[in-house]
């Protein structure tokens, strides 16, 4: 499920920004879009019983350019759909719950004088780990 729930994140992050989602960094040629990786993936105990179920920390980074405003409308647009995962999927995939972490930004200046803006989020999504 580890892989496929990678899967799904990038699915989602596509389906509802509208942009296309990268593992780790934009590639060099891409100046707009999105990026995930996993941060860490900690198994959920209750006492001293493995519950199985993992809470992956995903950071998500949103990429635009000139537009700092359309930015900030992803990340909401993004919130306001996962927050309503309870016990629920996730493009296909179970998944308990999702929480929204911190939050980053940033803004660099290109060489076309254009300005790319980066918001960082952090969402920690808890699923089941496949035994397998």
């Amino acid at each position: 499920i580890r892989d496929m729930i990678e899967l799904a994140i990038k699915t989602a992050l596509e389906r509802i920004t509208g942009m296309n989602a990268y593992p780790l960094l934009l590639p060099d040629t891409v100046q707009e879009g999105v990026t995930f990786q996993r941060i860490s993936d900690p198994e959920m105990y209750s006492g001293t019983l493995r519950t199985g179920i993992v809470s992956a920390r995903i950071q998500v980074n949103l990429y635009r350019v000139d537009d700092y405003t359309s930015l900030l409308q992803l990340d909401k647009k993004i919130w306001s759909e996962w927050k309503s995962i309870v016990h629920g999927q996730l493009e296909g995939i179970p998944v308990q719950y999702v929480e929204r972490g911190g939050i980053q930004q940033d803004k660099t200046t290109l060489t076309n004088r254009s300005i790319q803006y980066r918001l960082i989020r952090d969402f920690i999504i808890h699923y089941v780990e496949d035994s397998s």
